[in-house]
This record gives C-alpha cells, sequence and structure tokens, in this order.
C-alpha cells in the first residue's frame, strides 16, 4: 500500500473523512433493521426523550416516521395523503447523507399522492398517476417528521401518519426478486465510528459493496483511495502488513481529528452560532459531510430547516451546568419561521438528558412562556431552576452539553444569514 503524492496515513486519512458518512449509515441502517424491519414504515407513538439513542441530536417538536428502504429486491410505493393542517415531510437520504429528494408541505404543498421509488438505473414500467423518486443508493432512509402541537396534539399527528402508506410496486407476471439478505448486526453504534481504527476500512469496503457511489465526485474521490486497497468488498486491514496496518489507524486518527477540528472551530460562526451551508447537498465538501454525519446526522436541506448550532456562550467558553445563561431575544428578534423554532440542549454525545421537569426543548409551542412587557423573550438555561423564570427554563446537563437552534421552513434572512440569533450570555 503505497501512493506517489502522499504517504499512505494521509491518504487513508481522506478515505476516513470520505467514508465516515456511509459508515455511520450502515451501521444505523443495521440498527433500525434490527429495531424496525426493512422496508417498513415505523410511526414514532411519543416524542423523542433521552431513552432515544439511535441517532445523535434528534428533535423532539416532531414524531418520526421512518424506514430502511431497500431497492434491491424492486421498488416501492409510498401513498400520502393529502395534510394541510399540520407541518410534515418525507426526507429522502441516501447512505453518504445526501438529501436528494422530499414529500411535503414545503416540496409537495401537501397534496395527496403516490410515489414510486426505485433504485439506480431502474427503467421499469411506471404505473399511471405516479410520481417517481430516483435514488441514488440501493438503500436509502425514509425520514419524516410530523409536527406536534403538544401531547393534547399526540392523538391526531398518530392518526395522520397512520394513513401513510408503503408497499412494493405491484407487477403483474414478474417473478419475485430473491429474498433480501439478512441485515445483521451493527459492528457498533454510529457514533463509535472515531474508534473503530484500521478496521473502519473493511467495515467501509462491506458498505461500498452495498452502495457503491453513484456521482462523479465520490466515484473519483475512491479512485484514489485504490492504491490502499479501499474499494467495494475489500479488507485492506484484514490483509495488511504490521506497518500497513499501523498507516491505517494513523489514517483514522488523523480523519478524526480533521472532523473534530472543523465541528469546533468552523468558519461559519455568528455570536456562537455555527451555521453550516449545504446540509443535505455536500457537493464535493466531504469534511462537512463527515462532521454533520457525526452530530447531525439525517440534517434536511436548508430550505426545509436550518439547525444552528452552538457549543460556546458569548465569551467563548464552553457551556457546562456549573453556569447559568440567558439567550435573550429582542422584540421582533423570535427566529423567523414559517412552520416552527425550537431551542434544544443535548450532552456533549449529542443526546438528551433527563431532567426533573422532561423538557428537552423550548420554542414557538411551548405552553406558559413569559414574555417581557417590551415584547422581547428571555430564555433561561441552567442545571437548577432559575428563581422566578421556571416558565422559560430550558434545563441543561450538569457537565458540557451543546445547543440547537431549530427552524424549521425558515425565512430567507435565515438562509442567507442576514438572521442573526442573539449570543448566550453567563449569567453572573
Amino acid at each position: 500500500m503505497s501512493t506517489a503524492a502522499a504517504g499512505p496515513a494521509d491518504v487513508a486519512a481522506e478515505a476516513y473523512v470520505w467514508g465516515s458518512p456511509l459508515v455511520v449509515s450502515m451501521r444505523t441502517a443495521r440498527e433500525f433493521a434490527q429495531l424496525f424491519g426493512v422496508n417498513h414504515l415505523y410511526n414514532e407513538q411519543q416524542l423523542s426523550d433521552p431513552g432515544i439513542r439511535i441517532i445523535v441530536a434528534p428533535n423532539v417538536d416532531t414524531l418520526y416516521s421512518v424506514a430502511l428502504l431497500d431497492l434491491r429486491e424492486g421498488p416501492l410505493v409510498l401513498t400520502v395523503p393529502a395534510i394541510h393542517d399540520r407541518y410534515y415531510c418525507y426526507e429522502f437520504l441516501d447512505t453518504y447523507t445526501e438529501a436528494f429528494a422530499y414529500i411535503g408541505t414545503r416540496a409537495t404543498k401537501g397534496v395527496a399522492g403516490s410515489w414510486l421509488v426505485v433504485p439506480p438505473g431502474w427503467t421499469g414500467p411506471v404505473p399511471a398517476g405516479d410520481h417517481v423518486v430516483r435514488s441514488s443508493t440501493p438503500v436509502l432512509f425514509l425520514l419524516g417528521r410530523f409536527l406536534v402541537s403538544g401531547a393534547d396534539d399526540l392523538p391526531a399527528a398518530r392518526a395522520v401518519m397512520a394513513q401513510v402508506k408503503l408497499a412494493p410496486m405491484q407487477t403483474a407476471g414478474v417473478t419475485p426478486a430473491p429474498t433480501l439478505p439478512a441485515w445483521g448486526t451493527a459492528n457498533g453504534s454510529p457514533q463509535d465510528v472515531p474508534a473503530a481504527g484500521a478496521a473502519f476500512f473493511d467495515e467501509l469496503g462491506e458498505a461500498l459493496a452495498v452502495s457503491p457511489p453513484s456521482s462523479p465526485t465520490d466515484r473519483a474521490a475512491l479512485a484514489r483511495f485504490a492504491a490502499l486497497g479501499i474499494g467495494p468488498g475489500s479488507q485492506p486491514a484484514a490483509r495488511c502488513t504490521a506497518a500497513q496496518c499501523a498507516a491505517l489507524a494513523r489514517g483514522v486518527v488523523k480523519g478524526q481529528a480533521r472532523v473534530r477540528s472543523f465541528i469546533y472551530t468552523s468558519v461559519h460562526d455568528v455570536d456562537g452560532w455555527q451555521q453550516w451551508p449545504q446540509l443535505g447537498d455536500y457537493g464535493g465538501d466531504f469534511l462537512l459531510r463527515a462532521a454533520v454525519a457525526q452530530t447531525v446526522w439525517g440534517a434536511n436541506v436548508p430550505e426545509e430547516a436550518v439547525y444552528l448550532r452552538s457549543l460556546r456562550d458569548a465569551d467563548g467558553a464552553r457551556y457546562t451546568g456549573r453556569h447559568a445563561y440567558v439567550l435573550h431575544f429582542a422584540a421582533g428578534g423570535l427566529p423567523p419561521a414559517k412552520a416552527f423554532w425550537s431551542l434544544t440542549v443535548y450532552d456533549a454525545d449529542g443526546f438528551l438528558v433527563e431532567n426533573p421537569i422532561h423538557r428537552y426543548a423550548i420554542g414557538d409551542r411551548t405552553p406558559g412562556l413569559e414574555v417581557n412587557r417590551n415584547g422581547s423573550l428571555d430564555l433561561y438555561l441552567s442545571h437548577d431552576s432559575p428563581k422566578g423564570h421556571g416558565a422559560n427554563w430550558l434545563p441543561v446537563p450538569a457537565g458540557s452539553f451543546t445547543l440547537i437552534l431549530r427552524i424549521y421552513l425558515p425565512a430567507r434572512a435565515v438562509i442567507d444569514g442576514t438572521y442573526r440569533a442573539p449570543a448566550v450570555d453567563e449569567l453572573g
């Protein structure tokens, strides 16, 4: 294993950055297969809570309607009723974490219809009246989100979701394809990818055998890694010499360091809030794609939702439950959203943390929020209840934490960065 332009460890680092979203996705796919089955639509009945540890940074504003789609057996049909009285979307996410199609309030105006989801290269007949969604990978995720306005709204949201159907395309006279191979269990949790070491590349080869790259940019990247034996079905870590394995392992460490550095030092940082561009549509920005896969896997495109992520307060210090904070929105300065906005707190690993009032997010649908006389709004972030401000309290963990401000169906000012979320101040 050698390269002409760079050392093996450097090329391996590049391969790690490029391939880690695929490995995260395939581990997630195996967890989905174990929990929900394959080609089966699973409708969440309760909002996310600290017990949910499948996807990093889950939102607590919507019920999820999710499915792992394996199109190697043939196309599937998603049938959706007319939904005009609540926000919803179905995001089609390929295993490289590209959000390549949408159905929902924004994308299809909430109209009823049937969508035929087909694998790469499929050329069969399309049933009359069906729309076609062409997947970029044979395996993909269907990630649905249905807005819930509170506990009293849960039954109505569940009833709407139950009307959505997913089924194989019925083709008369066609011999059924072979049964799909067993998915098995994940090699580890999606969040443990950095700990995989040199074995990461064997796992990447296995994932590539299922979902080879379809875009010219990804194919060109994969070609650069051939000198290290990386490719569909390959096992470079299982067959390498001691020196070669050491180089692969160093590549994982180097690659992960690049991803972490990007996460914590993103240039798109205004008043402590990171706003990454191009979410869900990364082009050739493999570093951004890897960072998103490890922090907000399944993120929507900006037209659907913008995620502002904050790791530090107004003074540049990392958040910790040892301190208390306030987020002050001036009058008229709330996040401009056509659907909804919310602020969620996560632990250092990107998961929700239990708290005494079971409040994990606060936003435009939080009952009882107290607005100041001048129309401004203060949100209090602390481990212990802030005296006199319990109505506007978002509990935080005792240790370090991060914040995500979600703005669904954002105004143009949010997408282009004109709208600026206020900095989070530490309370003295």
